[in-house]
């Protein structure tokens, strides 16, 4: 690439921040756990309701249409795309009774991962990294909500990972239509980290492709690449780092509705999280490596014009003396009125110049 993903890779960052501080900004003064108003188009609901036996999907329904399907004998799994309609959340938390504090950590994004105990419900909240739609990279946050027979799942927008999640519970693969909620959403949680490998793939390869333009060519431009990759990564990490707690969290004996057998998987995603942490870990000293790489590269190319710069001026110092001196208009200089003079002035340069660079090849400055 110049990785056509490069130019805007810082852009998420600094975009997050501002979100993040002008949506605290606007909230002074808010009661806890009050909405702003709705800055966006219509939340997009849709929902699976399953037993062992039975799967219905539901692709557009309404709030008091999840409410029926969570009361109706098996697990419910509602998804909801778009945090930006306040009026669609406020709803949803009025019916399946979250927290007020739950539902305004989800319509302000760029939460920090966590997990919180609300009663009978758990609410977490995890940042995805890249995913369908996403090609920047940048994470968008997902919220869920896990309930005695439901999950809710809240996304910044439409497109994510957890197509695998709906085709094994169409065609009743794996276990997710035999267990509980909480499968359901160490399901989910897997692929949220499982996706990070895929991005990190792509970071390695866009890292390993600059290692080779950093030696051929260090430009300007390659700098910013690499700076620009370095917040990226900077960013990555400050998504994916917290999620260890979350991960942990929830294989405690007190979190609500999460049984043993479902901590063992738990367990496994943690170990899959670990290694996706030290991935990140290590593109970021190679990316720290790679701007020393690249201020060597640099500092060689100016020695190497220096040394030519510096050659050429040595050649030419004697040259430059030998002119100066025979441009002197003095009539006490023999030379001056010489026949061969000029001509021996000229095979005097020559002989000098060849010389001069003989013995810099000789002491191998050339």
């Amino acid at each position: 690439m110049p990785p056509p993903r490069l130019a805007a890779s810082a852009a998420p960052g600094s975009s997050a921040r501002r979100r993040l501080v002008e949506s605290r900004a606007a909230s002074i003064g808010r009661p806890p756990g009050g909405l702003p108003a709705s800055t966006g188009a219509a939340s997009q609901i849709s929902a699976f309701t399953y037993t062992p036996g039975t799967v219905a999907e539901h692709p557009a329904i309404s709030v008091g249409d999840a409410c029926r399907l969570a009361g109706h004998g098996g697990v419910t799994w509602i998804n909801v795309d778009g945090v930006a309609d306040t009026v669609t959340l406020a709803a949803l938390g009025e019916a399946f009774g979250i927290h007020p504090l739950a539902v305004e950590d989800i319509a302000h994004t760029n939460q920090r991962p966590k997990l919180e105990v609300y009663g009978e419900q758990v609410f977490i909240v995890v940042q995805m990294v890249g995913g369908p739609g996403n090609p920047d990279r940048a994470s968008e946050q997902i919220a869920f909500v896990l309930g005695p027979d439901y999950v809710l799942s809240f996304q910044e927008r439409p497109g994510d990972v957890f197509g695998p999640v709906r085709d094994r519970l169409r065609t009743g693969a794996g276990r997710v239509r035999q267990a509980g909620p909480d499968y359901l959403l160490y399901s989910l949680l897997d692929l949220v980290v499982d996706g990070l490998f895929t991005v990190l793939e792509d970071l390695g390869d866009v890292i390993e492709s600059l290692e080779d333009r950093v030696l051929e060519d260090p430009t300007v431009k390659l700098q910013a690449e690499i700076g620009a990759l370095r917040r990226e990564a900077v960013l990555m990490r400050r998504a994916v780092w917290p999620l260890r707690e979350v991960l942990a969290a929830l294989q405690r004996d007190d979190v609500p509705h999460v049984v043993a057998n479902t901590r063992v998987y738990l367990r496994d995603v943690y170990d899959h999280l670990i290694q996706a942490v030290d991935v990140i870990e290590s593109l970021r000293d190679v990316l720290a490596a790679l701007f020393d790489l690249y201020l060597s590269a640099v500092s060689t190319r100016q020695n190497e014009v220096m040394k030519a710069l510096t050659v050429i001026g040595a050649v030419f110092l004697p040259l430059t003396f030998l002119t100066g001196l025979y441009g002197m208009n003095f009539d006490d200089m023999p030379e001056l009125h010489a026949r061969l003079g000029y001509p021996i002035l000229l095979v005097t340069m020559a002989v000098v110049t060849i010389g001069t660079l003989l013995y810099f090849r000789r002491r191998g400055w050339l």
